[in-house]
């Protein structure tokens, strides 16, 4: 079960790196719009590998913990910055 978690949130990472790249070429942003996005993507994930983790090892008010306190933050901070920085310069091309 765990392998599959692991290799899910390998997934996830390959497609955020893609779709990051693919963000960069199509728009021009400030370098904490990017800061904001990345660290936004790393909490999600390290919310989501926290969560399953204890999960998976009978821990699931940890787990709970863990998307709140790492996951929520992660969501905010990539909706602000698409929000106020990346889509304006979607909206000039």
């Amino acid at each position: 079960m765990e392998s599959i978690q692991w290799f899910l949130l390998g997934v996830l990472f390959t497609l955020c790196v893609f779709g990051f790249a693919y963000a960069s070429v199509r728009v021009k942003s400030p370098w904490y719009a990017w800061a904001a996005l990345i660290g936004g993507a790393f909490l999600v994930m390290f919310g989501i590998a926290w969560a399953g983790s204890s999960f998976i090892e009978g821990m699931p008010t940890s787990g709970a913990l863990g998307l709140t306190l790492f996951t929520g933050p992660g969501i905010i901070a990539m909706t602000l910055a698409y929000r106020y920085w990346v889509a304006p310069g979607l909206k000039a091309d």
